[in-house]
């Protein structure tokens, strides 16, 4: 029960804060002239629906990729505040994503915003979470997201088994 509150509070936090800021795309994303543009994202569409993700890490005041900020939850880690260990999110070809999080279910919708596929915007019943992708790989996929007043979060991802 006590799991299930915390889990329950962070998520509240987490989603509610969410609202689109200034976020620019990191320098490392993929930097395309407008006939690379499709391919872009083409490419990063299929490697977010090739396979559902599990947290790896989740951090609180991101800064930058050396400094993510106040450590939340690292899988296998003892001190965490919230518990993100069975939490899956599965994004679909066809725009649809679903959430998994401690018994409870999140269907949504997935889109890129940009022509670079930097910008992931997840639209769920009640929230929506605009993402800034850092790293998008076959083995990771990170980004950061407004967290209210002057903040941001920072996700890890990695492909679930």
């Amino acid at each position: 029960m006590k799991t299930s509150l915390s889990l329950f509070c962070a998520g509240i936090i987490f989603f509610t804060a969410c609202t689109k800021t200034d976020l620019k795309p990191s320098q490392n994303v993929i930097s395309s002239t407008s006939q690379d543009e499709a391919s872009a994202v083409k490419t990063r569409s299929g490697i977010l629906t090739a396979h559902t993700w599990m947290y790896k890490g989740f951090y609180f005041h991101y800064v930058d990729k050396n400094n993510k900020g106040d450590v939340q939850y690292v899988r296998g880690g003892t001190h965490n505040v919230i518990n993100l260990d069975a939490t899956r999110i599965t994004f679909r070809p066809n725009g649809n994503l679903l959430e998994l999080d401690g018994g409870y279910r999140y269907p949504g919708t997935w889109k890129f915003t940009d022509n670079t596929a930097s910008v992931l915007v997840c639209d769920y019943t009640n929230w929506t979470n605009v993402c800034t992708i850092t790293t998008i790989t076959g083995n990771h996929l990170n980004f950061a997201e407004p967290m209210g007043y002057n903040s941001k979060s920072f996700t890890e991802l990695i492909p679930a088994p």
